[in-house]
């Protein structure tokens, strides 16, 4: 009777196996699988036909060689197909040490049919072989890099420990208990069916690869998408609207502790005509790394438009911006896209947040100071060019200094900053 209930478990377990790889491979064929998983597929209906095979031992003994190749690979084979659906991340145990394992294991029980040993010396090969490639899987799942962030793989580790355990423990009770008591004991009944159990979860777990995958690929995607609409693609810098967003975020803690700058690069229009647009481009995509690479972690800067550029300075009050001006300023020298024929220069207004007013308030402050400063240097440089016709040289500068503080009144901090040559960063930073 424990035979009989033995064969019933058997093809039972083969059936199910069989069905449910069927299932997995028709759901392949409609949809695109990834690599790895027709590995599991053919791994489970090996292991389904051994089932089956192992059930009709009894009727020709050739049969117990083919049931133990077609069980002995499942364990190596379905680690394969999950080395190669997790092909990009790497392991400590070597890819070639798989089918290592799977010939040791072969040779050693196939050897054991045709050399003169009992049954029972067989059997207990067959069991040592089976537990030891399915440790020696489960080791290997283990040791791939992506196990620390796939808790699939934690389940199907826990799975092959527990197949182990229970064709270990069906082993002992067999050899032991149930063989002195039966002689129609099945010692290797453990064998066959503990993998065969970790084999039914395996399309279910493929499933949830495949959706995680997805999820994963869906994720990428929406960032990939967000970083397309929040981003300048010339610059690299946060677009108009998420500059605003971020801008926001970082003034909250200290708001009049901030320094608001409105950067736009003087007559791009001239560098466009004289050397092109794709140059013109160049120079902006220059400012954008320039500022990257210049401005605090903490600070915020964006591309507003055209050839408009802000930044947001927490904590640093408008008497320090000339520092990180002057900054500014070397790198952009250091990356003139043309020097000697259309050097690119920015106007800068900077000014201080109130607590009680907005972003864009400060930001409009901003530009009305770059606006007016930018006036003036362009009045006083046509000024020097009509001075330069008609006095003489060593005149030229007293009459323009004499000019500009008629024309900016009483004296400020920023005053140095206006007489910058061409080619470099004029500031306003008075509050």
């Amino acid at each position: 009777m424990l035979q009989l209930h033995s064969t019933s478990l058997l093809v039972a377990a083969s059936a199910s196996l069989a069905i449910a790889s069927a299932a997995a491979a028709a759901i392949g064929v409609r949809q695109r699988q990834r690599r790895g998983v027709w590995w599991w597929i053919a791994a489970n209906l090996g292991l389904a036909g051994a089932l089956a095979t192992h059930a009709l031992e009894d009727q020709n003994d050739l049969l117990a060689p083919i049931a133990a190749v077609l069980g002995l690979q499942w364990p190596v084979v379905t680690l394969v197909g999950m080395r190669r659906y997790f092909a990009r991340g790497g392991s400590s145990v070597p890819a070639w040490a798989d089918f290592v394992v799977l010939g040791s294991a072969l040779l050693a029980v196939l050897g054991a049919w045709y050399l003169p040993w009992s049954e029972t010396v067989q059997a207990r090969l067959l069991v040592g072989a089976m537990l030891f490639s399915t440790v020696y899987a489960a080791l290997a799942l283990w040791r791939l890099e992506d196990f620390a962030t796939t808790p699939i793989l934690h389940g199907l580790l826990v799975a092959m420990i527990g197949s182990a355990t229970l064709q270990a423990a069906w082993w002992a009770i067999a050899s032991f208990l149930l063989v002195p008591a039966s002689a129609g004991a099945d010692p290797t009944l453990g064998t066959w069916l503990a993998p065969a159990v970790v084999a039914l979860l395996l399309p279910q777990l493929t499933l949830v690869m495949a959706h995680e995958r997805n999820v994963a690929q869906l994720r990428a995607s929406h960032r990939k998408l967000r970083h397309m609409v929040e981003v300048d693609p010339l610059t690299r810098l946060p677009n108009r609207r998420h500059f605003h967003e971020l801008a926001a975020k970082a003034i909250q803690p200290q708001q009049e502790l901030t320094t608001v700058l409105v950067f736009d690069v003087d007559r791009l229009k001239h560098i466009n005509e004289v050397l092109g647009h794709q140059i013109g481009d160049e120079a902006l995509k220059q400012i954008g790394t320039v500022l990257r690479e210049t401005l605090r972690r903490r600070d915020v800067a964006g591309r507003l438009g055209g050839d408009e550029f802000a930044a947001v300075l927490p904590r640093t009050r408008v008497a320090d911006v000339e520092a990180v001006i002057s900054r500014i300023n070397a790198r952009i020298d250091d990356r003139q896209v043309a020097p000697r024929i259309a050097r690119v220069c920015l106007n800068v207004g900077a000014t201080q947040m109130l607590a009680s007013e907005t972003l864009a308030d400060a930001l409009r402050r901003a530009e009305i100071k770059l606006e007016t400063d930018r006036d003036k240097r362009r009045e006083a440089e046509a000024l020097a060019e009509r001075m330069a016709d008609s006095l003489p040289a060593s005149e030229v500068m007293p009459a323009l200094a004499e000019a500009l503080a008629s024309r900016r009144g009483p004296h400020s901090g920023a005053a140095g900053l206006d007489l910058m040559p061409v080619g470099e960063v004029v500031a306003a930073n008075t509050r």
